[in-house]
């Protein structure tokens, strides 16, 4: 009976997850304890599958799907009745055709568009992966045998890949060999001077928990893993999240302390650790698990910084190992996913209303027919007699039972009134309409070679239905490029802004600034890559040969810029040497940096807790201390370094907004200086940052640090014990001034708004900037225009925010065609 339940779940249903949401302990290179002897915790296997329907399930899956159209259900019932000789009045098999043509047009459909999961599920499932070799055991594997499908359970899903044994031998289970060495997987190992004997491929499915994963870049994810390592020497990494959250923006992945020194298989084959983790969650930025050290007997905890999840790739970083914690349908992303929807357009839906609706009128007619038969079929003497006595009389029905035979009869006679071959019209049409948004040449994106591939043909009539689209706007409507354009510092703007078509004044102001800096340094300045620099103005060196307190205050203001940051950087070409590649999480923070070293401040490498810097044609160098990084909810960046004169500084850069309340007192002339030409930036569609700093008391500095260090070693709620001590040291600061970056938008962008416009489509944009910068991109993209009347609505809270949009619908009536809003306080630009 078990046995039974689990086939019919495994026929209705592809997740298998873990419903008892245990946390769960890895062992690595450590035997299981007494109590897992005996039985193995049950892991999802990582084979994955999107697909409705499998080769058992496709029929009656797709059956009970298509009978879920009243339509249908109705034309089953009239075929049902056109069996039953008393009432039919043909050939039933003709109207059996006609539904079961509709039936198989419908499942041919929906097959064909499965057929295309399943591809990209097998895809998947058998991607190369690189994974410790087999003379590694891992001791969290049950036996091969134990979990390999059997019976009617290979039919349900493809190969669930459990009977692997790569990636760590199987206990109890002889070893397969499986190394490629000529396959290019291995590059990777030769670039890390590791032996490849030491190294297996295998595929997705064959991944398991507690297997140590090796990633070069590019490389997607296969499972979510603990970071144990990466080519950087802070064991820091850059992964692309897009296909989770749709951010194209970088983050950073930093490996436990304790795990830094593996950068080789045979210590990872000798490294003893025990995991544990949280169960299974769908929470994309929150994890909390730990790590003991065996020989140390230390315990670090882990974090969301700790783990890479699956879906994402590697970028801007070598390689990097991983031991599995989550596979299959237990990871993140699997489990944010769901079901795979069966999608219903708003025509089936109102199809289907209209169907009952005529039912009722079918119904109503049929009764009639019936009553009237009953009544003329009593009167024997009646004219009607003539037609029908001579064929009843012999038959001895009484009228009542005569009346009861007429309604289905005339159900059967009256039943095109729903016709069905609406319905075979109409998917018909879908499948012709899915090809010409295939073939369609408008939508072809040349630099893929890439066509529009329609996901659900159900869905293809309501593209004319769609009345509203909520957009983002980085990456969206804009290239997500970041230009470094102005810049304020104490009061004094910075920056000519030169459009892209003016190429000659754009080369005549990088000439200009190559000879002052050349005349301000006393020498060529190496690091300076004129042809893509962006900053252009060289009242900047003017400046900063004075010895004045403007002076000063530029070179604080780069040495933020150069100095706060998460950014790592590589030399390319090492002929070129002076040559520096910066890799950022975000393209704000590269083009900062890049601006900062086109300028005469260049960040050349980190190293551990160093940071190396050469100024004006002078090296530094900083003592990492601490950094803070920036999130969505802090707006704001922090690191605190120790400089080579002593003194502790902490270095921050963030939204106006955040870094405006936190500046000390007896700063209002610059506070408002600032702000205006904040204001004028953003009034030109920039994106604007500013800067502080403050210099830190050595003993303030070191009952900060104690506190930082137990809230990060929190198993707790350590966001928010983390925070709550950032907040407490990043306050007091002197304010420097602020960037202004330029995000270009997309080509095509106002156009295709425009249209939509005319469409009579209302496009609401989401977007982070000031509300100037919000309204500025929103003329520019078309999204607003002059014969808008524009509405500002600034709401603190629920209520103030509430209050105002009432006030403006009364002003101006909820049914007003031009009213738009502009959200100030960071809030929402919609029109």
């Amino acid at each position: 009976m078990s046995r039974a339940r689990s086939l019919l779940a495994r026929l209705f249903s592809r997740r298998r997850t873990n419903t008892h949401g245990h946390e769960r302990s890895i062992y690595v290179n450590t035997p299981l304890p007494a109590s897992h002897t005996d039985s193995l915790p049950h892991y999802a296997p990582n084979h994955i599958r999107t697909a409705k329907y499998t080769v058992l399930s496709f029929v009656p899956k797709n059956l009970l799907e298509q009978f879920r159209r009243a339509a249908n259900i109705y034309f089953l019932f009239l075929l049902i009745l056109q069996f039953i000789p008393a009432v039919t009045t043909g050939l039933p098999g003709l109207s059996a055709l006609a539904l079961f043509t509709i039936i198989a047009l419908t499942m041919i459909k929906d097959g064909y568009e499965d057929s295309k999961r399943s591809a990209s599920d097998r895809e998947a499932n058998r991607a190369r992966a690189v994974v410790l070799g087999q003379e590694w055991v891992n001791v969290n594997k049950a036996p091969a045998h134990a979990m390999r499908p059997r019976g009617l359970m290979r039919l349900v899903g493809s190969d669930s890949g459990a009977g692997g044994s790569v990636g760590g031998a199987v206990p109890g289970a002889a070893p397969q060999a499986v190394h490629t060495r000529t396959q290019p997987q291995f590059d990777v190992v030769r670039d890390m001077d590791i032996d490849g004997d030491s190294w297996a491929i295998t595929e997705w499915r064959h991944i398991h928990v507690g297997d140590i994963v090796l990633l070069r870049e590019g490389d997607s994810v296969p499972a979510d893993l603990v970071l144990l390592g990466s080519s950087d020497p802070d064991g820091t990494c850059f992964v692309e999240t897009k296909n989770l959250d749709g951010e194209t923006n970088l983050k950073s992945k930093h490996a436990p302390a304790a795990t830094l020194h593996m950068t080789c298989p045979q210590q990872l084959s000798a490294f003893r650790c025990i995991i544990d983790a949280e169960p299974p969650s769908t929470l994309l930025y929150s994890f909390k698990g730990s790590i003991q050290i065996i020989d140390s007997n230390d315990r670090d905890p882990l974090g969301v910084d700790n783990l890479l999840l699956r879906g994402s790739v590697l970028r801007n970083t070598q390689w990097v190992t991983g031991v599995v914690v989550f596979t299959g349908d237990e990871t993140k992303i699997m489990m944010n996913a769901g079901e795979t929807p069966s999608k219903r357009s708003r025509i089936e839906r109102m199809m289907n209303y209209q169907v009952m609706s005529q039912f009722a009128l079918l119904f109503a007619l049929c009764l009639l027919s019936a009553i009237l038969g009953g009544v003329y079929y009593s009167r024997a003497n009646s004219f009607q007699a003539l037609f029908i006595v001579p064929f009843e009389t012999s038959s001895g029905k009484s009228a009542p039972l005569y009346g009861f035979l007429t309604f289905w009869t005339a159900l059967i006679l009256y039943q095109t009134v729903v016709p069905i071959s609406l319905y075979v019209t109409i998917e018909v049409v879908k499948s012709f309409q899915a090809y010409f948004i295939n073939q369609d040449m408008d939508m072809y994106y040349a630099p893929a070679e890439r066509r529009c591939v329609p996901k659900s043909w159900n869905l293809s009539d309501d593209l004319g239905q769609v009345e509203y689209i909520f957009s983002d706007k980085t990456g969206t409507l804009t290239q997500n490029v970041m230009i470094f354009r102005q810049c304020t510092i104490r009061g004094r703007v910075y920056g000519e802004i030169v459009g892209d078509d003016e190429p000659d004044r754009a080369a005549e102001l990088r000439r200009a600034m190559d000879t002052r800096i050349e005349q301000t340094f006393g020498a060529p300045y190496l690091f300076r890559q004129s042809e893509t620099a962006t900053f252009l103005d060289t009242s900047v060196y003017d400046d900063l040969q004075t010895d004045n307190t403007q002076a000063r205050a530029i070179f604080e203001f780069f040495t933020v810029l150069a100095v706060c940051h998460t950014v790592i950087s590589s030399v390319p070409d090492s002929a070129h040497p002076h040559v520096l590649e910066y890799k950022a999480q975000s393209p704000d923070e590269a083009a900062l940096v890049s601006t900062a070293r086109d300028v005469g401040f260049a960040f050349l490498r980190r190293d551990k807790d160093r940071v190396y810097c050469n100024f004006r044609g002078q090296d530094h160098v900083f003592q990492l201390l601490a950094t803070l990084e920036f999130t969505s909810a802090r707006k704001r960046m922090s690191v605190i370094v120790r400089c080579e004169d002593g003194r502790l500084m902490l270095l921050s850069k963030g939204a106006d907004s955040v870094i405006m309340d936190r500046i000390r007192a007896n700063q209002e002339r610059l506070r408002q200086a600032t702000l205006g030409d904040l204001e004028l930036f953003a009034n030109h569609g920039l994106r604007t940052l500013c800067l502080g700093y403050r210099i830190l008391d050595e003993a303030e500095y070191t009952t900060w640090k104690r506190d930082y260090d137990h809230a990060m070693a929190s198993l707790g709620d350590r966001e928010t014990e983390v925070e709550a001590v950032s907040d407490r040291i990043e306050r007091e600061l002197q304010l420097i001034g602020g960037t202004a970056i330029e995000d270009k938008l997309q080509d095509g962008v106002p156009a295709t708004i425009a249209q939509l416009a005319l469409a009579g489509i209302k496009l609401w944009v989401l977007t982070g900037d000031k509300t100037e910068t919000a309204i500025n991109i929103g003329y520019s993209c078309n999204l607003l225009n002059n014969d808008m009347q524009l509405v500002v609505v600034t709401g603190g809270d629920h209520e103030g925010t509430r209050a105002q949009l009432e006030r403006v619908l009364r002003e101006f009536g909820d049914t007003h065609a031009d009213l738009s809003f502009a959200g100030g306080g960071g809030g929402a630009l919609a029109g």
